[in-house]
């Protein structure tokens, strides 16, 4: 049975899948089992990567298998009664039909309710203009095909129908999507164009941050190309071939071109001439076919001001 004591407000569960709780959605067998927390909260906690299964983060989507082992961490942390709202904010809407559209997410803004964050984020927008985007299946990510982070501008992706998230998903998985960033990088890369090839996983002293790992990771590769070159720092155009949680923030820290002004793996030493108040990292371009109509969308974002303002401080690069 499970390996827990019988206290919900514990910090941390573990909890071992048996026969007869197998074939489960990951989000509904802990609705079940963690009493007096709303299914909401609960993926709420599989977003924000407090739920491990056997030792990795997972989907609320997820079917549960004999031997599982299912860990819940911090629980004391997060409101029981938290319900997503509906709020009205301002979008930079790029395209739009009854299908899906294309949002330029400013910096700042969340993705999905997340711990601090509960009715600010890019899902609260989107549910209080487009009311039908809510789904039984999807009730924190409605219409998240993909996610940035909370200090990344740019290009995101909302399916408005069941179809279409299913079909948009199906081309993120076969890496048909082409995303592309502009990133502001430490240092002179020297070389004109290459690929970062490592894995990801979740890094062992500090769980919200990632890391290069062999140990419970997943393939990362990003591939680079030199835009501009100044006297101590280079612009990047990447590409993602695949979409792993910081996957260009660690693969540029790794080979010694961390983003200026990252908080988490840059070096922390920005010009403070530069005035960046975050990670000069922006979704500069998608690339995708329409599942409805077939027809490709190339779409782009131009930089932001508080990033073209960055560049055109050119004597302090």
């Amino acid at each position: 049975m499970h390996k827990t004591s019988s206290e919900s407000s514990q910090e941390k569960r573990t909890l071992s899948i048996q026969a007869d709780q197998a074939d489960i959605r990951l989000d509904r067998y802990l609705t079940c089992v963690l009493t007096g927390i709303s299914r909401t909260t609960i993926q709420q906690l599989i977003v924000g990567g407090e739920v491990l299964v056997n030792g990795r983060t997972s989907k609320s989507g997820y079917t549960l298998r004999i031997g599982d082992e299912v860990q819940v961490m911090s629980l004391n942390s997060y409101d029981k009664t938290t319900k997503i709202m509906p709020r009205s904010i301002l979008l930079d809407i790029i395209y739009e039909d009854k299908d899906l559209l294309v949002v330029n997410k400013s910096a700042g803004m969340v993705v999905h309710p997340a711990l601090g964050h509960h009715d600010d984020t890019l899902v609260n927008a989107l549910i209080a203009r487009y009311p039908d985007i809510m789904r039984e299946d999807s009730e924190m990510r409605p219409g998240i095909i993909h996610r940035l982070d909370k200090d990344t501008s740019g290009l995101i992706i909302i399916a408005r129908n069941a179809a279409t998230h299913s079909a948009l998903v199906d081309q993120m998985k076969r890496h048909e999507i082409v995303k592309r960033y502009l990133a502001l990088v430490e240092g002179v890369v020297a070389l004109d164009q290459g690929s970062i090839d490592a894995p990801i996983g979740r890094n062992p002293r500090h769980r919200q941050q990632m890391a290069i790992t062999v140990v419970k990771s997943r393939a990362a590769r990003t591939h680079f190309r030199v835009q501009e070159r100044f006297d101590r720092h280079t612009l990047l155009l990447l590409e993602l071939e695949t979409g792993r949680t910081h996957q260009i923030r660690v693969h540029l820290k790794a080979i010694g071109h961390p983003i200026v002004g990252d908080p988490i793996y840059g070096s922390g030493s920005i010009n403070r001439s530069l005035s960046l108040k975050r990670q000069f990292l922006h979704a500069y371009q998608l690339k995708f076919t329409h599942p409805t109509t077939g027809s490709i969308l190339n779409l782009e974002a131009p930089l932001p001001e508080d990033l073209q303002s960055v560049l055109n401080q050119k004597s302090f690069l």
